[in-house]
C-alpha cells in the first residue's frame, strides 16, 4: 500500500516532486490498510507538511521562483 502526494513547485510542470509511504512487507502493508480514513488523512496531512517544508528549502534553485510561496511557520 502507498499513501502518497504531488506537487508541481512552477506552472510549466517542469518540477515535479512526490513524497510518500510506501509498505515493503507484508506486515506493513497490514498496518497501512488497517488505517481509518482519519487516520490516512492525519498520514496524507503529514506528507503535504513535509512536501511544504521540502519546497521551502529547494525553492530558491527553480528558476524564476525564489520566494517561497507557502509562508514558514
Amino acid at each position: 500500500m502507498e499513501i502518497a502526494r504531488e506537487r508541481f513547485l512552477d506552472d510549466t510542470r517542469t518540477y515535479h516532486l512526490s513524497a510518500g509511504i510506501r509498505s515493503r512487507t507484508t506486515a506493513a502493508h497490514s498496518l497501512l490498510s488497517a488505517l481509518t480514513d482519519e487516520e490516512k488523512a492525519q498520514v496524507s496531512a503529514a506528507i503535504v507538511r513535509a512536501l511544504d517544508e521540502v519546497e521551502r528549502i529547494v525553492r530558491h534553485r527553480v528558476p524564476g521562483m525564489s520566494a517561497p510561496e507557502h509562508p514558514s511557520t
